[in-house]
């Protein structure tokens, strides 16, 4: 019996910017050029227990208009059980590939496949958030936001940085079967790291909106795909990205990150 059932994706790409989703939320978006091969989790955008989607997106590297003839991806889907001390590999229970590149130049492939998993948990997040698309001047608003949270950690203001990603960090420690313990120290070490000397990369017009989660979340993204919201120790050249999903609850004119 698995008491924590813990679900990661298992995958080997060549010569592509790839972009994973989870139930249509990115769990990984980099440009990958040569050949990579990595595991990441992903019980943090199942929402509860039942069918999961998981769509890839296989575009052309930054700056080509084409998919090169080498280019490959495939993938596996496995559950682990993190109840213990370590997490323990049990089984694979999917399995998804492009097929094979006939020669034809491809401007991108696109796919989708399905799991099924059990968790003991449901998450309240964005199920039954507010439509974007049908929300005028989003990009304003997203852009308001944004500048508020850039000026808040500018101004040392962790506390009411930290309670406005309390839904997130919540959501995640039940997710990953984190102790509260866990959780405060998530967020602790990210606020200790940012006081050593880093500043606020401020986004830009250029940062692309994107929304996903089936039209309820937004987020700004730079153009290789990784969040728009940085910061930058120049003294070490060191830089910490911090991933935004915004979303709107029903009955809300507010943005909050969940």
């Amino acid at each position: 019996m698995i008491n924590n059932p813990y679900y990661l994706i298992d995958f080997s790409s060549v010569n592509c910017f790839l972009e994973m989703r989870v139930n249509d939320v990115p769990v990984f978006c980099m440009n990958l050029e040569g050949q990579v091969s990595t595991i990441i989790p992903i019980n943090q955008a199942i929402l509860e227990s039942g069918k999961q989607q998981v769509s890839y997106n296989i575009l052309p590297l930054l700056g080509e208009t084409s998919l090169r003839n080498n280019t490959r991806f495939e993938a596996s889907v496995w559950l682990y059980d993190a109840s213990g001390d370590e997490i323990e590999k049990k089984e694979e229970i999917n399995q998804f590939a492009m097929p094979e590149n006939t020669g034809i130049p491809l401007p991108a492939y696109k796919g989708e496949n399905f799991f099924t998993a059990e968790v003991p948990y449901k998450l309240d997040a964005w199920q039954n958030s507010q439509d974007l698309t049908k929300v005028e001047d989003l990009r304003l608003y997203v852009d308001l936001f944004y500048s508020e949270i850039e000026e808040m950690i500018a101004n040392g203001q962790y506390d009411r940085f930290a309670k406005l990603i309390q839904k997130r960090e919540d959501n995640i420690a039940t997710a990953m079967y984190l102790s509260e313990e866990e959780k405060k120290k998530r967020v602790a070490e990210l606020v200790n790291t940012i006081k050593t000397g880093f500043k606020v990369v401020p986004t830009s017009s250029k940062d692309v909106m994107l929304i996903y989660g089936y039209d309820k979340l937004v987020s700004l993204k730079k153009s290789n795909g990784e969040p728009a919201l940085s910061l930058i120790n120049e003294e070490e050249g060191d830089e910490i990205i911090i991933e935004l999903q915004l979303h709107l609850p029903q009955g809300s004119a507010d943005l909050l990150v969940i």
